[in-house]
């Protein structure tokens, strides 16, 4: 910590005071973090994180003459929404930096940050080790996707018609908006029929046009795939808590100016293309 024990017992007293919990709790020989503290932590810990990476200055790296590979960890989701805006100015500041998106080992991107397999990994962690370091990049919210003429867009749209349908889930970024869907329903002690389980994102809207199954998908991919497929976009029946995306890093990349540097580049990038990209527009459903 850089700072003496009578400094650290102090300020573990402001601390302990300010939030009128003991934080840290002796279990024999070791101090244990209490459920105050923990939550505490997981409040905070993203606020300080980009505080860092903001203020941080990356000496020692000039992306403008750098000749360097970053391996990175994305699904093809990630890529299908991260990748447009990051290439899009990657060769005007990094003419020579490359980006390599590894494919998932078996045991996902959490143990190839362990074992330096990849530097950077972009998607959903609900719970992240403490080895890991983290920068939160963007919220996305769920859609349906139908093909044109499916027989329940004559229908009122609601959970009774989303239920008398199959559906086709994917096992993408742990399946999260399907996995949030079968939690809703068992609370109300109904279920769906899943036909397929495909473990691509990106290949569904396609599958959807030739059965009368539905998709629970993130929008941005759903409504734009629902576009090039000739399907129908609908929103979700139910309210869906959001999937949140960060980037992931471990513990020895954090004072590492090139890395320091490819992390500000993927948060500024993605968040300008994000401000400058026309507002969503709402679900048509069209009878047929």
């Amino acid at each position: 910590m850089g700072i003496t024990q009578p400094a650290m017992s102090a300020a573990l007293s402001r601390l302990r005071h300010l939030f009128a919990d003991p934080l840290l709790k002796r279990e024999g020989n070791h101090w244990r973090p209490t459920e105050r503290a923990l939550y505490l932590y997981d409040q905070f810990k993203p606020l300080l994180d980009t505080w860092a990476a903001e203020t941080s200055v990356a000496t020692g790296f000039d992306p403008a003459t750098a000749r360097k590979t970053f391996n990175l960890y994305a699904t093809d989701y990630i890529q299908f929404v991260l990748m447009p805006p990051l290439m899009a100015n990657l060769r005007k500041v990094a003419p020579h930096v490359k980006l390599q998106v590894l494919p998932p080992r078996l045991h996902g991107g959490q143990d190839m940050l362990a074992e330096n397999h990849i530097e950077l990994h972009i998607g959903h962690y609900p719970d992240p080790p403490g080895s890991l370091r983290s920068r939160f990049l963007f919220e996305e919210s769920a859609c349906c996707v139908v093909k044109a003429d499916h027989p329940l867009l004559a229908r009122p749209w609601n959970l009774d018609t989303f239920l008398d349908y199959e559906h086709l889930d994917s096992s993408g970024h742990i399946g999260y908006f399907n996995a949030q869907l079968n939690e809703l329903l068992l609370q109300q002690g109904r279920s769906r029929r899943v036909g397929v389980v495909l473990s691509s994102y990106l290949a569904a809207c396609f599958v959807i046009q030739a059965s009368d199954m539905i998709a629970t998908l993130p929008a941005s991919v759903g409504k734009t795939l629902a576009k090039m497929a000739g399907a129908v976009a609908l929103p979700t029946p139910v309210s869906l808590p959001p999937l949140r995306i960060s980037m992931f890093w471990h513990e020895r990349y954090q004072a590492d100016p090139a890395h320091a540097w490819l992390r500000k580049f993927v948060a500024k990038e993605f968040e300008a293309a994000r401000l400058t990209a026309p507002p969503p527009r709402a679900f048509q459903v069209e009878s047929v």
